[in-house]
């Protein structure tokens, strides 16, 4: 009987102390985030500034990225838990692995790619591309943008040699004509508008592409994570909710944090739709680039089921508080 009482003891005592470690964890357990240091991470950006992750007992760090691919290998790398990425970077990492979760997409925009041209070079529609050079990232959304804007206006034979570049080779590929257009993301379209001594025209069509920006991490670390993740996204939505509320306050922190002109936020800020949402719009872009990788070449034949990529249940519980 002694021998029982003691067990039930030792069970009651291992419980508590299991209890307390897990809170231990939501408490203290250091948070590192891979974020992109562009307007697009305003949410995370705007939570560190009003300090919303304290006031859900995490202790974040915020990791900066020169891209979203930089930030999703540091966390494949485990230097960090989290990070920030476009969708399309999602969907060329879910051809790879098995192991990836997206838990949220935190901002969407309609116009950050456009396809750039020079007036001198005397392109008036993307019809007179026939026959140039455009300078492109390979396998990213910049030839997604690219080939999609061919298709929409009927010209997916179009008779155009793609100039695979670096991102950062792309605005001087333009000035210097080197190539005739470039299908590029902000901030490039800014900065070529800035450098240019000629006039930059826009050949794309808003609307076609709609890219957003996640927050992802790894089904092992979730696993383990208890309600860190609901806590994480908690704060992203006040600080959302925040952002709307106060935008030129927030267009002018954003501007601080990242230490760039104000101008050049303002450039794109309007374009700029931040809210949580997991959803099937999501899922059905994630589909409709990933039928555009394996017709392009770009990856195997097999496409991943998207929906096993969604980790749902901290969204669902944000919103549920919602209500």
């Amino acid at each position: 009987m002694a021998l029982g009482l003691g067990s039930l003891l030792i069970g009651v005592a291992a419980l508590f102390a299991s209890q307390y470690e897990s809170r231990s964890k939501t408490n203290d357990t250091k948070i590192r985030v891979g974020v992109s240091l562009t307007p697009l991470a305003s949410p995370f950006l705007i939570a560190e500034h009003l300090g919303l992750f304290d006031d859900y007992d995490l202790d974040v760090t915020l990791y900066p990225c020169a891209s979203g691919i930089a930030c999703t290998q540091l966390m494949l790398n485990r230097d960090v838990e989290y990070a920030t990425a476009s969708e399309s970077v999602v969907m060329f990492q879910s051809f790879e692995r098995k192991d990836l979760a997206l838990l949220v997409s935190f901002v969407e925009s309609d116009n950050d790619l456009k396809l750039l041209t020079l007036n001198p070079s005397e392109i008036g529609d993307v019809g007179a591309l026939q026959g140039k050079k455009v300078g492109v990232v390979k396998g990213s959304a910049s030839e997604f943008y690219f080939d999609s804007v061919l298709i929409a206006n009927n010209l997916k034979t179009l008779n155009v040699e793609k100039v695979y570049l670096q991102p950062h080779e792309l605005v001087p590929a333009l000035l210097s004509y080197r190539v005739e257009a470039i299908s590029a993301w902000e901030p490039m379209g800014y900065k070529a508008d800035i450098l240019s001594a000629a006039e930059v025209s826009n050949l794309g069509t808003p609307g076609i592409y709609q890219q957003s920006f996640n927050l992802l991490s790894t089904t092992p670390y979730l696993e383990f994570a208890g309600n860190e993740p609901t806590q994480l996204l908690g704060a992203l939505d006040e600080a959302v909710e925040w952002i709307n509320s106060n935008p030129d306050k927030a267009l002018g922190i954003i501007t601080k944090r990242l230490n760039i002109p104000a101008n050049q936020v303002k450039w794109s800020w309007e374009d700029y739709v931040f809210r949580l949402s997991l959803g099937n719009s999501l899922l059905s872009n994630l589909q409709l680039q990933a039928r555009w990788a394996v017709e392009s070449g770009l990856v195997g034949s097999e496409q991943p089921d998207f929906r096993d990529l969604f980790f749902t249940q901290p969204y669902q519980q944000i919103i549920a508080l919602r209500e």
